[in-house]
């Protein structure tokens, strides 16, 4: 490339480290240095994929043997307003940055993922959900407008009022119809730095379920961990972990606790190990037997009478617990770990999930991680959500075991399409043509196409995802 910009030929992975491409790097700081590449990679005939923090577990934001953008350099904040609560931000701007900027002024994210490292541009174009998505939607629903440079060099600013169905389209668009130069949001209004928290036991995935359900009445956030290892009557038991915002008057000192030292507050035993020895130390637990085991202390643990009684947290504790668990994910390595998350409709979640459940136990491949969360439908379309409820899984790859493990879950993709339910892409690694077209259907498909010609009809935007799962279905 000819354009004046740091290009590096780099060994890029998906967050689950399982899935690696050698990619050529660059690093935009503009939206001009976009524009730049977007024209000579043009004139190159090369195609280009846009990464923000590489938080997706696959292959979304990789491009084997092409251009990859990555725009983290791109965080700025360009605006805020205490008073109203919106800001504006350029793509690379994380969660993290975004709640250290307003959270001292009573504000936090509307929508936020489990972990602060994704990028706002990332959460938009995978259009990420929270643990309140069953009332606050997704992470679109609190974009209020934004500016989307086109593969010709042409920026649209797009908003519900203005170029709307682009303006739906690009959430869980994947970056695939153009670039996220800056995005204005509406943050939420909190009372305080705490949250009020609770979490309850519960002997079966049906009980689990209808308590998640009953206390929707009540909650914030709610989210659900899940005993992989359990079998027959324990099967999909779990700990549903409720918290609710603190009201105006329930804070003596929201000036204290909303601060950016209050909420990290002291170190967490974990962050105190030396740098390395947390992945080594936990390594024995992703094997069949630490599965079991870890699975075991978790059940335990939430038995105790902190945790059944509900009691204060920060927002940063609630939210993202294991952003404080520093390089856990290199307890995987070397072979890394794929997920698989599945959205399925209400009536059909819990028998589909207790499927997904025996059938992972049957094959060997009990998921060392399980979280069930709730959801009202996305109408974006490409966009994942159901009225129903979601299973994400963690699947350890042990040495020999690659191929067994992507059996299983196209296996699971296609128990997920006979229940009406979709995949969720940032999660995905092994989704095929006709599974996508099963999951998504023939006119959801049909309309990102048009989208995709027109905003990119020399479809200079591709990714090993795209390429995997959808291009096919578009004669790419």
């Amino acid at each position: 490339m000819s354009v004046a910009l740091d290009v590096r030929d780099e060994e890029l992975a998906g967050w689950g480290l399982a899935q690696s491409a050698r990619c050529q790097v660059a690093y935009p700081e503009s939206s001009a240095a976009i524009a730049d590449l977007f024209a000579e990679a043009g004139r190159a005939g090369q195609t280009i994929a846009l990464r923000g923090a590489g938080c997706s577990s696959g292959d979304a934001a990789l491009n084997a043997g092409a251009l990859v953008l990555d725009c983290s350099r791109m965080n700025r904040i360009l605006a805020w307003d205490a008073k109203s609560g919106q800001i504006t931000v350029e793509p690379g701007v994380t969660i993290a940055q975004f709640w250290r900027h307003t959270l001292p002024d009573g504000w936090w994210p509307s929508v936020v993922p489990g972990t602060s490292e994704v990028t706002v541009g990332g959460a938009a174009a995978m259009q990420i959900h929270g643990k309140n998505n069953w009332h606050a939607g997704a992470f679109g629903d609190s974009v209020l407008a934004f500016d989307l440079l086109l593969p010709s060099g042409e920026t649209l600013t797009c908003s519900r009022e203005h170029n709307s169905d682009l303006f739906s389209g690009a959430f869980g668009g994947m970056g695939l119809l153009g670039a996220f130069t800056a995005l204005t949001l509406q943050a939420r209004r909190v009372h305080s730095g705490n949250v009020w928290e609770i979490t309850t036991a519960h002997h079966s995935l049906d009980t689990l379920i209808a308590a998640l359900e009953e206390a929707t009445t009540w909650a914030t956030d709610l989210v659900a961990w899940v005993d992989t290892s359990g079998r027959g009557k324990r099967l999909g038991r779990g700990l549903l972990k409720a918290s609710r915002d603190l009201a105006p008057d329930e804070d003596a000192h929201p000036e204290l606790t909303r601060t950016v030292d209050y909420q990290l507050g002291r170190k967490s035993l974990a962050a105190r190990l030396p740098k390395g020895w947390l992945p080594r130390l936990a390594r024995p637990l992703t094997s069949p037997a630490g599965v079991w085991l870890s699975n075991r202390g978790q059940w335990m643990s939430g038995q105790g009478i902190r945790q059944r009684r509900s009691h204060l947290s920060t927002y940063v504790g609630a939210n993202f617990p294991l952003d404080a668990i520093p390089g856990w994910r290199d307890s995987y390595r070397p072979r890394g770990l794929m997920q698989h998350q599945s959205m399925v409709p209400t009536q059909a979640a819990s028998a589909t999930f207790r499927q997904i459940l025996d059938r992972s136990r049957q094959a060997g491949l009990t998921p060392s991680f399980a979280v069930l969360k709730k959801h009202r439908a996305s109408h974006e379309p490409l966009g994942c959500l159901v009225d129903g409820y979601s299973l994400a899984l963690d699947y350890p790859i042990r040495r020999g075991q690659e191929p067994q493990v992507r059996a299983l879950l196209g296996t699971l993709n296609d128990m997920v399409a006979d229940a009406g339910g979709r995949i969720y892409f940032a999660k995905d690694s092994t989704l095929t043509p006709a599974q996508t077209r099963r999951l998504y259907g023939d006119e959801a498909l049909e309309d990102f196409r048009v989208l995709k010609e027109q905003c990119d009809p020399k479809r200079l935007l591709s990714t090993d995802l795209y390429q995997r799962a959808i291009a096919p279905l578009f004669g790419a």
